[in-house]
């Protein structure tokens, strides 16, 4: 008949890394899943500042960004990939490591080198879940842009689009901004040392094996709408937001020349 068919969808970005996915893929495998990513460090950013608006930055880390650095050890006592007690850390900003993780691209030896080979859930450790439900991937910055809502709609066949005029943040429930970061700040700059090399290898790795599955005609499991445009802002994620930072030849991100002499200089860390 006429009757409109309500669609129905759930909003939780741990699906991913919680190993829920595969229960979807199993029981639901016509399900759709929508996956939205950003540059890392400023995920890490907002993801933080979300999470201080309520004061969860002091339970989980004393108020210092740094707790969230380290990797979980064991995996029966990690939540999210993060370890016992924090629900948000570094490691959460590999989103290749979770989309590649799906089972979309064909995870070569070669491949696997850009997906934490050094972690212990990446490179020849990564699972490959073979996940039968079909993905869509945005960059979140153009969320506002008619292109990925076209694309969408027919994604989700959804005859004549749909209208997104009504914009919903996530903000927290109080304003403590006291608890907030500027993650461009000097005392941040070893903390996104360790944040670009995996900003860095997700650009690599979704321009090089995962956007090049979208375009096939042949797969319509993987969309990206706009996949020339989505090549331009990812490639963005090779670089520090700040522009504080360069990468060196060996993977690891150091203070720019013109910075490394100042007094604010300190040893940084982090490699692909």
């Amino acid at each position: 008949g006429n009757e409109k068919k309500t669609m129905r969808g759930t909003k939780c970005p741990s699906i991913l890394d919680n190993g829920m996915i595969k229960e979807y893929s199993k029981y639901l495998p016509r399900t759709k899943i929508i996956i939205g990513i950003r540059h890392p460090v400023l995920f890490f950013q907002s993801f933080w500042n979300q999470a201080a608006s309520s004061n969860q930055t002091y339970k989980m880390a004393k108020n210092d960004p740094y707790q969230l650095t380290k990797p979980c050890k064991h995996k029966r006592d990690c939540r999210s990939t993060c370890p016992q007690g924090k629900w948000f850390c570094v490691n959460r900003c590999r989103f290749h490591i979770f989309i590649a993780a799906l089972g979309k691209t064909d995870l070569t030896p070669i491949e696997r080198q850009l997906l934490a080979p050094h972690d212990s859930d990446g490179g020849d450790k990564l699972q490959n879940l073979n996940i039968r439900n079909p993905i869509f991937v945005y960059e979140t910055d153009e969320l506002r842009k008619d292109y990925v809502w076209d694309e969408m709609a027919n994604f989700l066949h959804i005859q004549g689009g749909f209208t997104h005029d009504q914009y919903h943040a996530s903000r927290g429930r109080t304003n403590r901004d006291s608890n907030k970061i500027d993650i461009c700040d000097v005392k941040y700059d070893r903390l996104r040392a360790m944040i670009m090399p995996h900003s860095f290898n997700l650009a690599t790795w979704l321009q090089d094996y995962f956007i090049p599955v979208a375009r096939n005609v042949s797969r319509g499991d993987v969309v990206v709408p706009n996949p020339d445009l989505f090549v331009e802002k990812v490639e963005e994620y090779k670089l520090d937001p700040c522009e504080r930072l360069v990468r060196t030849d060996n993977g690891t991100f150091v203070l720019k020349e013109t910075l490394s002499n100042t007094a604010s200089t300190q040893q940084l860390s982090g490699s692909g």
